[in-house]
């Protein structure tokens, strides 16, 4: 607000302007197994079949809560199985390719006529619904008490990171607005797994050849025996 005021020449100094934002402290991500993911889908599902929809495509697109509850038709592509956000956290709109698994899902909505949201309320016929309920019970149901909705987003990155997605384009894709906040799911990506095996197993070649003679002969060089 200060910033605000400042911009709008309300006021002539900002007052905490000497002051450093403090650092935000990242906890561990913890994201469900895919086999997981697809046994809450079908949990929640059993509660309540519009839920069960609506986190199928959070899970398969990586969509804010938020989003995914005002999305209406005319932002999904079903010829081109594509979905498009447009009032987005980053100010821009941005374009999320739809799988097979969430397009499946999609069909099995009950559409209302005359309502343009994609996941209604059925009592009312209008207005998304209040997903709440029917995903507490159907995670307890599995023992995934601990996820949450923007747990589903985690897990679409990390899906997409695994497979080998570059991180540039897991940025676009969840509408981040800087590299730095995708940098988070960095660790997930096979190729820096792969990095650390490489050097584990030249570590291991030169522990063994060490112990055929080689380190007795460096250190002859070196002038230490």
């Amino acid at each position: 607000m200060f910033t605000f005021a400042l911009e709008r020449e309300f006021i002539d100094v900002h007052p905490l302007g000497r002051f450093r934002l403090l650092d935000e402290e990242r906890s561990v991500i913890r994201v469900p197994s895919l086999e997981e993911e697809r046994h809450l889908i079908e949990s929640v599902a059993d509660v309540d079949q519009t839920v069960g929809c609506y986190v199928a495509l959070l899970g398969e697109t990586g969509l804010r809560k938020q989003e995914g509850l005002t999305l209406e038709w005319k932002q999904i592509d079903l010829h081109q199985k594509m979905v498009w956000v447009e009032k987005t956290k980053g100010k821009k709109p941005r374009y999320v390719p739809l799988s097979d698994y969430a397009m499946d899902w999609l069909r099995r909505l009950v559409r209302i006529v005359g309502c343009p949201f994609v996941f209604v309320n059925l009592a009312t016929k209008d207005r998304p619904i209040d997903p709440r309920t029917a995903f507490d019970r159907g995670k307890r149901t599995v023992g995934l008490d601990w996820v949450t909705f923007h747990t589903l987003r985690h897990f679409r990155a990390t899906q997409w990171v695994r497979s080998g997605i570059d991180l540039r384009t897991v940025k676009e894709l969840l509408g981040h607005s800087t590299i730095q906040t995708t940098m988070r799911y960095a660790h997930f990506a096979p190729e820096a797994f792969e990095a650390v095996r490489k050097v584990q197993a030249l570590e291991i070649g030169g522990r063994q050849m060490g112990d055929t003679g080689t380190d007795q002969f460096n250190l002859q060089a070196d002038g230490f025996l």
